[in-house]
């Protein structure tokens, strides 16, 4: 039993006997360890923005290959000189084309602006191909493409208005020329009522390497009651002012248009032609005159009257209205 107490005796003292001594030893060992390991080499990935100088010769060409906006640089270096390094620090590589003519760029390790102590290990991609073909621009028309059907009873009382009804693009020019129209994002109609509706609308996104000089139009619809047409014929042509001896022909068609709800409601027996004889002319006998229609909404137009005027027979003396 004694030799037991003795052996956790010993163990005690060897843990708890010059303690500050053994601390010291224990932190110096970790400083020691951290100095050494931070200053072994290692390999770390950072992002690097690219900026493309276009050629002197390339001004009326435009690029359609399509150039990353940066590149995966893998560097080496001291642990503490890599951690140090700030990825949004890093400025960007400026690639300098000197002719359109040269396809492809290579990068060189000596491009990057780093620190001392730090290398480049690779670069991914390591080159950049330019293709240059000719730059081409046009004024095209703006399409509006119409979504959905009105209600019922309404109708466009026009085509749309766009502002501006023609857009500049810009691109290769054998794009450019086989393009016949630049496209509005689609409008639904389905919820529209009667009025006067105008719209900011965004353009159909442009082909590859092919821009707009404008983003949006403004689009006005003006909708309407829906409208149809009707013909009248037989229409009795009466005479105001003097009476007549005579109205040839007595009869006319008309063709109009008009909401649709007041052209159908509409009794041909109340509309009528006439002709104005409130002052009639000194020469007397017969005289051609216009019809004017009479009995119609203000709502409701006219489009044609046919035959548009009637020869009118005068009296030898005007005669008494009845």
């Amino acid at each position: 039993m004694g030799g037991f107490v003795d052996a956790l005796t010993s163990i005690r003292l060897f843990f708890t006997s010059n303690l500050g001594l053994k601390a010291s030893a224990i932190g110096l060992a970790i400083i020691m360890f951290s100095l050494v390991h931070g200053a072994e080499d290692m390999e770390r990935n950072v992002y690097v923005g690219v900026v493309v100088q276009p050629p002197p010769d390339a001004e009326d060409m435009i690029l359609v290959t399509e150039i990353p906006d940066r590149i995966r640089v893998r560097l080496k270096g001291s642990r503490a000189r890599l951690n140090a390094i700030r990825q949004e620090n890093l400025p960007p590589v400026d690639v300098e084309l000197k002719t359109k003519d040269e396809p492809t760029y290579y990068f060189e390790k000596e491009m990057f602006d780093l620190p001392a102590g730090v290398s480049v290990v690779g670069v991914v991609p390591p080159s950049l191909v330019f293709k240059w073909v000719p730059r081409g621009t046009r004024q095209l028309p703006v399409e509006v493409v119409l979504d959905g059907k009105l209600p019922r009873e309404l109708e466009l009382a026009a085509e749309p208005e766009v502002f501006p009804d023609t857009v500049e693009v810009e691109g290769p020019r054998d794009v450019v020329n086989s393009m016949r129209s630049v496209r509005s994002m689609e409008i639904d109609v389905s919820d529209l009522g009667e009025g006067v509706v105008q719209r900011e609308i965004p353009l159909v996104g442009a082909p590859a390497n092919t821009s707009f000089m404008a983003q949006t139009v403004v689009v006005t619809l003006r909708v309407q009651e829906k409208t149809t047409e009707r013909v009248l014929s037989s229409v009795r042509v009466h005479a105001e002012g003097e009476v007549p001896r005579a109205i040839r022909p007595r009869t006319v068609t008309l063709r109009i248009r008009g909401p649709e709800t007041l052209v159908e409601a509409l009794s041909p027996e109340s509309v009528w032609g006439a002709v104005d004889l409130s002052d009639p002319p000194e020469n007397r006998g017969s005289v051609s005159l216009p019809v004017q229609v009479r009995g119609l909404s203000p709502d409701i137009e006219v489009l044609d009257v046919d035959p548009p005027a009637v020869t009118v027979l005068l009296a030898v003396e005007p005669l008494d209205a009845p």
